[in-house]
């Protein structure tokens, strides 16, 4: 089993290629050929100023699985970190109107994540999930016994899901809290070829509206949509077996809180079924059986990185090759505080950037 070294920033780098202007940007692998750790001392106008630097940034998350960790960006600010998001793709202009009230000073394209409250008035100022410690040994494989962690891709019920997002940490907990990363493509890559062509043929139903409603029964602060906001985003349907667009690689996806039903790509819903799928948050047993019983596997050692932060970690990852979940820890002692944005879009020269 490959070595977690997101404490072990010492080991020998490698150098990404590409036009360099003067600068070489070092990468550590964190698991084999996923994910990387920029072992070069970075800054947030050292990367905003050189194009060069710029550059090798998006080839080494590309080249590493959608996968890149930048560390010691301490004093980042929110406008700072959508300019460094938009060097990625196309940064989301907008929070959903359900999590406008957890946009970071002012800047609707960052949102806070964690516990944080107003001192004065003692309002929730970050959107808040209540996740599961791991178990003593810090395993992050998905438990069939009671769904946790909850792995997923973010947003695959968006008519457009988004491609990836960047994570920053602004207060972390001494212990707990980490996030974790799951390679979908050396998980698909790595089953029986029979499991993958059938896998090929199946698409799963995505719905926002069962994603919030199956969140807030445990969770009540997470907000749920009203009859109208469900309206304006009906329920998708994905492929669970996704090209990406760029490298061409085949990955497992469409796994999230909003999937309700894996079905054919023939098979039909009807509105009855989707009601109860989005109204009263029930899970068709497909699901269960086509994707969860898939995540013991996918989530495996030997295809995961967990990360555990320190403040001014900058994290961005693909959401068409990887799977991510979140772990807990002790809310009542301790403060959290991440803040996020989304990629909606690949930049429009990213084809040539990685030619």
């Amino acid at each position: 089993m490959a070595k977690d070294r997101s404490r072990s920033p010492g080991a020998r780098g490698v150098k990404v290629n590409g036009a360099n202007g003067g600068v070489r940007l070092q990468v550590q692998p964190l698991k084999g050929n996923f994910g990387a750790l920029v072992t070069t001392e970075l800054s947030a106008p050292r990367i905003l100023q050189t194009p060069a630097l710029q550059e090798q940034l998006y080839q080494a998350w590309q080249e590493r699985g959608g996968l890149l960790v930048l560390r010691g960006l301490k004093e980042l600010t929110a406008g700072e970190m959508v300019c460094i998001s938009a060097l990625f793709g196309e940064v989301e202009d907008e929070l959903d109107e359900s999590k406008q009230q957890f946009a970071v000073s002012g800047e609707s394209r960052v949102m806070r994540i964690g516990n944080t409250y107003d001192p004065v008035t003692k309002r929730i100022t970050s959107l808040n999930a209540f996740d599961p410690l791991l178990p003593p040994g810090g395993s992050s494989q998905y438990r069939p016994c009671d769904r946790k962690p909850g792995w997923h891709t973010d947003s695959v019920y968006r008519k457009d899901a988004p491609i990836g997002s960047l994570l920053y940490c602004r207060q972390t907990p001494p212990e707990g809290g980490a996030t974790c990363f799951a390679d979908t493509v050396s998980a698909l890559a790595a089953l029986p070829l029979e499991k993958q062509e059938k896998l090929k043929k199946l698409e799963c139903l995505c719905s926002q509206t069962h994603h919030d409603a199956k969140i807030n029964k445990t969770s009540p602060d997470f907000p749920t949509l009203t009859p109208e906001q469900r309206k304006q985003s009906p329920a998708q349907r994905v492929p669970m077996v996704l090209e990406h667009p760029l490298q061409k690689r085949l990955s497992l996806y469409g796994m999230n809180g909003g999937t309700c039903r894996v079905l054919p790509r023939e098979a039909k819903v009807t509105d009855e079924e989707l009601d109860r799928y989005e109204l009263d948050a029930l899970e068709h047993e497909s699901v269960q059986e086509e994707w969860r019983s898939l995540l013991p596997f996918v989530t495996d050692a030997r295809f995961t990185v967990k990360w555990e932060w320190q403040v001014g970690d900058l994290v961005l990852w693909d959401n068409r090759c990887t799977m991510h979940c979140a772990t807990g820890f002790d809310r009542e002692r301790y403060t959290r505080e991440m803040w996020r944005t989304t990629l909606t879009k690949d930049r429009s020269d990213a084809a040539k950037l990685l030619a």
